[in-house]
């Protein structure tokens, strides 16, 4: 009988880093990274009509959209994230949107680098009788993906 052929997923293999030049890095692997969304905001492709009916299909790029972190609460990268969000309340217009965050996914050989990273919001604040998780909900000007030789 032949071995049944399956992937494995683990968000351990997964390496996620947070930084900015004045508050620091968090690699949220390491220090309580949970569940990670990331949602594209442009269109690949629209199709118009000329006048006379006929279709033109065009070609979009667009690099930007939405990331949702979602962390123990009071860990280590939940502490990161608040110190993140409450300094760039206060910083300059020059230094609002230098954040960068880089996601490896080891397994499947593909690093995802987004720049221009800024928080929509501060997290909504939840409290319970039992741990939870808080979600940061952050929006990236641009992302790249790359492809390198996933581990085995």
């Amino acid at each position: 009988m032949a071995n049944p052929t399956f992937s494995v997923y683990s968000l351990a293999d997964v390496e996620t880093i947070i930084q900015h030049k004045n508050v620091g890095k968090c690699i949220l692997s390491k220090e309580g990274g949970g569940r990670i969304t990331i949602s594209y905001s442009g269109d690949l492709s629209s199709v118009t009509t000329t006048a006379t009916g006929f279709p033109v299909i065009n070609k979009l790029v667009a690099k930007n959209g939405s990331i949702g972190l979602e962390v123990p609460v009071n860990s280590n990268a939940d502490i990161y994230m608040r110190k993140w969000c409450s300094y760039l309340k206060k910083a300059k217009t020059s230094e609002f949107a230098l954040s960068r965050l880089e996601l490896a996914d080891n397994a499947a050989g593909r690093r995802l680098s987004m720049t221009g990273v800024v928080p929509q919001k501060e997290p909504d604040e939840a409290y319970d009788q039992t741990a939870g998780n808080r979600m940061y909900n952050l929006f990236f000007a641009e992302l790249t993906t790359t492809s390198f030789k996933a581990k085995a």
